[in-house]
């Protein structure tokens, strides 16, 4: 099922981030009241250099993390970008490298509201310092910024 949002964002991505959205393999992971959450699968494994660039050519998106574990190993790296809170859509876009450096799923999850978005991107803060003890506080800053 096609929800409104999902086809309204799909509708611009298709054009401005074709290698992550002009596909046919979609899959819904969870839709709740409070947000919509989707994988999808490239026709080509991207490497997350370019993924990061695709992200970082949007002006309405914020690349709020890049995290390398180790430079000795190629899985796990991952990155995230997240919608300017001051335009329309409430997205963020995740890829995390599998075994051998490429990222084959980008997760999307568009937000039902403002509140919802911060709440989850907090979350995310937090379980990267828990898990990584790596924070992003740069742009996170910036990201509350554009909140307040």
């Amino acid at each position: 099922m096609i929800t409104l949002k999902r086809a309204k964002f799909e509708s611009i991505a298709k054009l401005t981030m074709p290698e992550f959205f002009d596909t046919k393999n979609v899959v819904e992971t969870e839709l709740l009241d409070d947000w919509e959450k989707y994988a999808y699968r490239p026709e080509k494994p991207l490497t997350l250099d370019r993924v990061m660039d695709i992200l970082e050519e949007q002006n309405d998106i914020l690349l709020l993390y890049h995290f390398i574990p180790s430079k000795a190993i190629l899985c796990a790296r991952s990155c995230c970008g997240i919608s300017n809170p001051q335009m329309e859509r409430m997205i963020k876009i995740t890829a995390t490298t599998d075994d051998r450096g490429l990222c084959d799923t980008i997760h999307l999850t568009i937000y039902n509201s403002l509140e919802i978005m911060l709440g989850d991107i907090i979350n995310e803060r937090k379980r990267m310092l828990k898990r990584y003890n790596f924070g992003f506080d740069e742009t996170y800053c910036k990201f509350l910024s554009f909140v307040s």
